[in-house]
């Protein structure tokens, strides 16, 4: 997988393709049906377009130079990590994490309950549940009910080994 792809810092190019891998792979992963009424899209690049951009990597494929997944990373905080339906399970995800990992001493996320799939991903790269709470209505438009907000955050430190003595 490495060797088929690229990570490059985002551009406004970028910007419609990461959108709609991004409300795929959102909607895949908590089992509800995409809305694709245009306000509701329009809201979701609204979204996509208050998140700085500095901190947002995304991976494209070599050859297509189409993207395939990203992460919005901010300090020690991983705000966003999403791979194409097309392309998950197959290590993409793990190398996002890893730089992560390569790059800081700490990191934290929030998962949604329902998201299964990435718990067990979190969990299998030693992310370790801190926390279990709510995300907000106002933030997740398309949530009906709270459980469907039911978060967990989850916390990954560096384990340095003691020398003896």
């Amino acid at each position: 997988m490495k060797e088929k792809i690229i990570f490059v810092d985002f551009r406004k190019e970028h910007e419609f393709e990461l959108l709609q891998l991004w409300r795929e792979s959102f909607h895949k992963a908590i089992g509800i049906k995409e809305d694709t009424r245009e306000e509701v899209v329009n809201e979701h690049l609204e979204f996509l377009q208050s998140l700085n951009p500095c901190f947002i990597r995304v991976a494209l494929e070599k050859n297509e130079n189409r993207v395939i997944g990203f992460m919005g990373k901010e300090g020690n905080l991983i705000e966003q990590l999403f791979v194409h339906v097309d392309y998950q399970s197959k290590g993409l995800g793990s190398l996002f994490i890893n730089q992560a990992k390569e790059e800081e001493e700490f990191l934290t996320l929030s998962t949604f309950e329902s998201n299964k799939r990435a718990q067990k991903f979190y969990e299998f790269h030693d992310f370790k549940i801190v926390r279990r709470g709510f995300a907000s209505f106002e933030e997740n438009p398309w949530a009906t009910n709270k459980e469907q907000l039911a978060d967990i955050t989850y916390e990954w430190k560096r384990v340095t080994k003691k020398l003896q003595s």
